[in-house]
This record gives structure tokens, sequence and C-alpha cells, in this order.
């Protein structure tokens, strides 16, 4: 088991590599969204890694918003290693989602969800809860 690993307390396998290529990272950090490269078979935590954010700052994967949008184009965002939503979490997605959503072609159609339940690793886990549409955010501009 890598140092991730451990944090998120689960065994990456095969098919947590291939779950992650199909998936398009993102984060916030400083009121900045980022997107990771297409294709990515790791995590966030080795994505930050990668960037050097991890060594700026140890405690960061517990700190900013992160998260994902799959193939279906649903997006799904989240704080920690515990996958969890957080009341910051929920205005800085809403106030990227209209960049997010122009970036990666996402439509107005694909759902927008917060937080996972832990499951088998390289499994789609349950979100936690869903707050609807893109569409119904981007045309009326609503913070949850």
């Amino acid at each position: 088991m890598d140092k991730f690993e451990k944090k998120y307390n689960l065994k990456e396998n095969e098919k947590t590599k291939q779950m992650h290529k199909t998936r398009r990272m993102f984060c916030i950090i400083g009121d900045k969204l980022f997107i990771a490269e297409l294709n990515a078979s790791y995590s966030h935590a080795v994505w930050f890694e990668k960037e050097e954010w991890i060594k700026k700052d140890a405690e960061l994967m517990e700190k900013i918003t992160r998260g994902m949008v799959d193939p279906k184009g649903n997006i799904y965002f989240y704080v920690g290693y515990d996958f969890r939503i957080t009341k910051k979490a929920e205005k800085e997605i809403m106030k990227h989602l209209p960049e997010l959503v122009e970036k990666l072609n996402v439509s107005s159609e694909a759902k927008i969800y917060g937080g996972f339940t832990i499951k088998k690793a390289g499994e789609q886990w349950p979100p936690k809860k869903c707050y609807g549409t893109v569409g119904s955010f981007i045309h009326r501009k609503m913070v949850p």
C-alpha cells in the first residue's frame, strides 16, 4: 500500500486505474479551477503530488474542493480522503460550475452530485447527494 492508499484506506488495483482513466479530475485551489489531463490513471492525491501542491501543503486533500466528471458527463464533487460534502465545497462548485461546464463541454442534462459513500476500489461509488441537473443551476444561478 502506498501512502495515499493508506490515507484513503483503499488498495488500488487495475480496475481502479481503468476507472480513473474514464473520468476527468478537477479541483479548485485559491479560487481557481484546475482540470487534470485526459486519461489520467491515478488519483487526485497523485495528481496533486505531481503538481507539487501537496509538497507545499500536506493537508491540501482535506481542505480543497475536488471532483470529477464521469463518462456520462455527470459532475461529482467532494472534500477530503473521506469524500465528504461541505458548505464551502457547495459554494465553490456552484461558483465555478459555468467554467467547468464550458471547459469540459458538459451537457445541461448532466447531474451534479456531492460526496461519495466509499465502497469497493474500482467500482462506481454511490453519491451522498444529488443537486439536480447542470441546466437548473446554470440558468438560475442558484447556490444551494
